[in-house]
């Protein structure tokens, strides 16, 4: 196999379990290190916004910061060599433009879905700058029944989609999820697929565990039954072990 120069990691229920300290565990910190060692580059691909994913890196502690932060399962942005991070603009922008005309298009899905909330308890719609962006569930049967509303709701608007985790669901345009970005990094670091390694637990890792932007996919014990099922279909490797420390042992699978 070629040397893997990228490692793309989900963060939450992936390198840290709830409840859990934050803290990087040390097998996946001496993963870091060796892939450091070889001139790999690490990115953190997450449902969570920039600030969010600062303040859980920071929490997290590892050897270093990662190179890159793919936000929102969209937003790529670069570790600058002053220690800020800057905006992949030529992606972020046109994302941007993109899902302000999606939504413009969508009221009448949101406002389908404001009724359904409005009829059955435990479904808030999340907001952001005066703007309907996703949902947030009680529980995960709940957001489970969103998913269903939302998909036979949508079979007239195509582009309109979602990205899904735990009891939170984000809408979000039907070319732009974690796979996309990751695949758009992969291009602006000139990289194969061949040359990147990916993790992840959830619904919303799917996009970059099937396979096309990454061969070689890795997901900790704790990942639902659809990741791991993606994951065996890649012919990628579901670790013995939970979280981070099954994500160093899907790593070394790979170096063995």
């Amino acid at each position: 196999m070629p040397p893997i120069r990228l490692i793309s990691t989900d963060f939450d229920g992936t390198l840290i379990e709830h409840p859990s300290d934050g803290l990087c565990c040390p097998h996946f910190a001496d993963v870091l290190q060796e892939h450091r060692a070889a001139g790999g580059l690490w990115a953190v691909n997450t449902g969570r916004g920039l600030a969010h994913a600062i303040e859980g890196i920071e929490r997290f502690a590892g050897p270093f910061e990662p190179d890159f932060l793919l936000t929102n399962e969209r937003e790529i942005f670069r570790r600058s060599p002053h220690g800020s991070w800057e905006s992949h603009d030529e992606w972020n922008l046109v994302c941007h433009r993109r899902h302000n005309e999606l939504f413009l298009r969508s009221g009448e899905i949101i406002e389908r879905l404001r009724d359904l909330a409005s009829q059955k308890s435990g479904i808030t719609i999340i907001e952001e700058d005066d703007r309907p962006v996703g949902v947030v569930t009680d529980s995960e049967e709940l957001i489970q029944e969103v998913a269903a509303f939302l998909d036979s709701e949508r079979t007239g608007a195509p582009e309109f989609s979602y990205q899904r985790n735990t009891v939170y669901l984000r809408f979000c345009h039907v070319d732009y999820h974690k796979g996309s970005a990751l695949g758009e990094l992969t291009r602006m670091l000139d990289l194969s697929r061949e040359e990147v390694f990916a993790a992840g637990d959830h619904f919303n890792d799917i996009p970059m565990l099937d396979g096309q932007f990454a061969a070689w996919v890795c997901c900790p014990s704790n990942a639902i039954a659809e990741v791991q099922e993606t994951v065996r279909r890649a012919g990628g490797y579901i670790a013995r072990a939970a979280g981070a420390t099954g994500i160093a042992e899907g790593w070394r699978h790979f170096h063995s």
